[in-house]
This record gives structure tokens, sequence and C-alpha cells, in this order.
């Protein structure tokens, strides 16, 4: 099992420094503007990019916080407050056990304009099981328990490398914490996770198109002592 930080970047430090994280706000208003006035999301962070010649981590950042207010209205209205009593919930799998793999590493998370913490820890296909994975799904099976969820259904994206992996450590987590739940390893996970209620997941697509989310991340990431959270 690998031992490396999740995410984490020593250009990170500089790219989001306190003197950095105004010119990136400002940033950030314009790309809203731009997508408020139905501009394409690569469109107008590529165009605020080059005006600022930001660097390709830097507009990453800026094109997982922004968000147009329509759609920003959008995921607000399918936001629960809070999860039902003893209710199944759909989890994002890989979305959320890197989140929080890149949270125990001490790398930087991001704090959205619709309040989801998202990484930039960019899978692209691929995946290693690290010395954080299982802390990282006990933390969110233990709140999960503290919230008295009944079931947990884990969405696996079967063609990412080592997703069996992955599906082996999340079964043997729960069995040693004697919490149902249930695998299901399909092509694509968001396309699943877009028909489905009481959804666990930070990604912009999925929660901006699913019958209803909750922001389980926020209440992960608070337990942790010192997240590295960048708010821009």
């Amino acid at each position: 099992m690998k031992n490396v930080r999740r995410g984490y970047h020593e250009e990170d430090h500089q790219l989001f420094s306190e003197q950095t994280l105004p010119l990136l706000s400002s940033c950030a208003d314009d790309i809203t503007y731009l997508l408020n006035r139905g501009y394409p999301y690569k469109s107008a962070v590529t165009f605020v990019g080059n005006h600022y010649l930001l660097t390709e981590r830097q507009r990453n950042a800026l094109m997982r916080i922004c968000v147009s207010d329509e759609m920003l209205k959008t995921r607000k209205q399918k936001q629960l407050p809070s999860l039902p009593e003893k209710c199944t919930v759909n989890i994002d799998a890989f979305n959320a056990v890197v989140l929080m793999e890149t949270a125990l590493s001490h790398s930087m998370l991001l704090l959205g304009r619709d309040g989801c913490c998202r990484d930039l820890s960019g899978l692209a296909g691929t995946y290693a099981v690290i010395e954080k994975t299982d802390p990282a799904i006990e933390h969110i099976i233990e709140k999960l328990q503290e919230q008295h969820v009944s079931k947990a259904v884990w969405w696996i994206d079967a063609p990412v490398s080592n997703s069996g992996r992955l599906k082996q450590h999340i079964a043997g987590s729960a069995e040693k914490m004697n919490f149902p739940i249930d695998i299901q390893m399909v092509r694509n996970a968001d396309t699943e996770l877009k028909k489905m209620g009481n959804v666990i997941s930070g990604d912009s697509i999925v929660i901006t198109e699913c019958l209803s989310w909750y922001n389980l991340y926020v209440d992960l990431i608070r337990d942790l002592e010192n997240p590295w959270i960048i708010k821009i």
C-alpha cells in the first residue's frame, strides 16, 4: 500500500497563497459573470485565465469552484438540510474516498461557491490504494452511522484502474464497522447517480442533476484537525 500524500503539490503554497487569493477571487467573479451570460465553463475559464496569465492548476481550481447563479439555485433547491432518519444513501465512491484521502493527507481542498469541498487530485482514469484509503472510508462510514443512516450504496466506476481493490477495501471497512452496504460496479457512476436521491457527492454535474443530495463532505472535514481549505 502506497504511503503518499493524495493531491499534494508543493507549488500550491505559492499558487494559492494569501497574496494570490485576491487575484483569484477577482478571476472567479469574472468567470461567474461570463457563466451568467451563457458562456460555457471551459471558454469562460480559458478567457479569464489567459487574460490573467493563470497556471493550469489555478484554472482547474476555478473550474471547480465557479458556478452560474442559475445553476447554484438549482443545486441549493436539491440540497437536503439533513439526511432522513434511517435512509439509504447513494455514494459517489471515488469522489468521496479521494476527497477524504486528500484531506487526511493534509493536501489542499477547495471550498466551492456552492458550499462543496473539492480536491485537485485528478484521477484521470487511474487510481491506487494508499495508506489513507481505509481511514478515509472508515471516517465516511462513521459519519453516516452518527447520522443514523441505515444503508449506503457505493457506486464505483468499474473502468477506473484498481476499482476492484477499492471495492474490497470498502467492503472490508463496512464489515469491520458492522454497517450495511451495497456496492455497484458500473460503467459510469455519474450517469447512475444523476437518477438518484440522497446522493453523497461533490461532483458538479451530479449534484445539479440528481433528485436530492446532502453535503456530507463539510461534516467530514469539520471533524479533522487543521484541514487545508482554500476559499476563493
